[in-house]
């Protein structure tokens, strides 16, 4: 049976969308898009059933899945659903985020049927996985996809069991130092980062002025700015992005988790 596919994701500065889009786009089936980025469409109920192949992908934030996603995440219905996790991290290390998404997803009565660890360019640094995913990260997410629909085409009678790597308890989340980017005078107003911010942290009548216990250091402001008018100038994001340029600079690839059927 060829089910409706769907993808559904969380991705501030892009790169996560492109990765599960590639991964879609090598199944060759049409696909509905559900974006969860800002933050009026986290209000909906995700209701998903044996009719579904779902494809769920979100950033790594701290070695976690994003903590912001946790309420619209607790309300998804999928008993029945197939569902594939993914992950997108900046080239350091995806730590217990791939476990934690499997783990919800299978909580919420879905069959998964793959796993996968994409590499994003990241947030921080573009020093870090620079443009990535690049065309070789977008060609594997393709092939991944494919590889998915062969594994349908199979019919196994119940989704095989499978591990992916992570710990549990998982990785503590650590309070950070409320922060928020700074504004050049090379802004335009033009306004890309009010509308783009996934917590509305922003101010739509002074888009120089951000709320600082609601950003969550995702970057997109800066990322999406067309006059990189947006930096963090000090603090605790200048000081990590110094440690991931002389620490995670080396590629890593993405990694594909399957079961044997």
């Amino acid at each position: 049976m060829m089910r409706k596919l769907t993808i559904v994701f969380f991705s501030p500065t892009g790169t996560t969308r492109k990765v599960v889009k590639a991964i879609a786009d090598g199944t060759g089936l049409e696909y509905d898009s559900i974006d969860l980025t800002l933050p009026s469409s986290r209000s909906q109920v995700l209701e998903f059933g044996s009719g579904d192949l779902v494809i769920m992908g979100v950033p790594v934030y701290a070695g976690r899945v994003p903590s912001l996603l946790s309420e619209t995440i607790d309300s998804i219905k999928a008993e029945g659903a197939l569902m594939v996790p993914v992950v997108v991290y900046g080239n350091r290390h995806y730590d217990d985020s791939l476990l934690e998404l499997k783990d919800i997803l299978e909580a919420k009565g879905a069959f998964l049927i793959a796993a996968a660890a994409f590499i994003g360019e990241h947030s921080y640094t573009a020093k870090v996985a620079g443009g990535r995913p690049d065309s070789e990260d977008l060609e594997s997410a393709k092939r991944f996809g494919n590889g998915l629909i062969s594994m349908l085409n199979k019919e196994p009678d119940s989704p095989a069991k499978f591990d992916v790597p992570g710990n549990l308890p998982y990785k503590e989340r650590k309070p950070s130092k409320p922060d928020t980017p700074i504004t050049g005078d090379a802004c335009i107003e033009c306004g890309i980062c009010a509308r783009n911010c996934p917590t509305g942290a922003i101010d739509f009548n002074d888009f120089s002025s951000a709320d600082p216990s609601l950003c969550i250091k995702c970057c997109s402001c800066i990322k999406k700015c067309p006059s990189d008018a947006k930096s963090f100038s000090d603090g605790s994001v200048v000081s990590f992005s110094g440690w991931l340029e002389a620490n995670c600079s080396e590629r890593k690839q993405p990694e594909l988790f399957t079961p044997v059927i």
